[in-house]
């Protein structure tokens, strides 16, 4: 894909940014090659700033470089999938516990048609078009850690999001519509769970969404 010049002065960090939304939103596959040189002559500007942005990607774990090769776009292996989620099923279960604690009306009905909305994403996806599914399947997620109102559970969840997100990408691609209907019905299950204020259930729930999420992208990726 070709990159537009920033507007405004390019700096590291602006460079880091245009790169990473690129990851994200799956305009740069894994295993996809970023070339200084192509960068530098799409972005006018001089090889430095490109290099700070790339070292700053592969600290945050979105992108490898080897000695005297082009850096690419990382792709999570297995093992790296499995510690991923396992801790995220682990944080996820304790965020809707928390949320359960205080969930309100407006909480709950704004799940619903967060929920609603995703399962309509996904749906699509599965028929052929071209809506984001990760992006609103990581908000009503998120959504239930906001509710659960602790700074260090969500700077935990923050801190994994892009890694999740990464890893959601390759997964949503390969779901199903009966799939889809699974998913739509494990989230309706979680968001009744909290609204009957069942800590342990939504806690229980919340985490085994996110381990059958585990194994059916551990088993897409060693596919391809």
């Amino acid at each position: 894909m070709s990159f537009a010049p920033p507007s405004r002065a390019a700096l590291g960090s602006t460079v880091a940014d245009i790169l990473r939304n690129a990851i994200l939103d799956g305009s740069l596959k894994p295993g996809e090659p970023i070339y200084e040189k192509t960068l530098s002559e799409q972005l006018s500007m001089s090889r430095s700033p490109i290099r700070e942005a790339l070292i700053t990607l592969e600290n945050e774990g979105l992108v490898v470089g080897r000695l005297n090769k082009a850096v690419t776009v990382r792709k999570p292996s297995a093992e790296e999938i499995r510690q991923i989620y396992t801790i995220r099923a682990a944080l996820e279960g304790i965020a809707a516990r928390w949320a359960a604690e205080k969930a309100t009306v407006q909480l709950i009905a704004d799940l619903r048609a967060n929920a609603e909305a995703l399962n309509l994403h996904t749906i699509a996806i599965e028929d052929g078009g071209n809506l984001d599914a990760v992006v609103p399947g990581i908000a009503f997620h998120m959504a239930i850690a906001e509710v659960a109102a602790s700074d260090e559970l969500n700077l935990l969840l923050q801190n994994l999001c892009n890694k999740i997100q990464l890893v959601m990408r390759a997964g949503i691609a390969t779901v199903t519509r009966r799939r889809a209907e699974e998913i739509h019905k494990e989230h309706l299950a979680i968001i009744d769970a909290i609204e009957r204020r069942d800590v342990q259930l939504a806690e229980s729930l919340a985490s085994a969404h996110v381990r059958g999420a585990l194994e059916r992208i551990v088993y897409q990726s060693g596919k391809s």
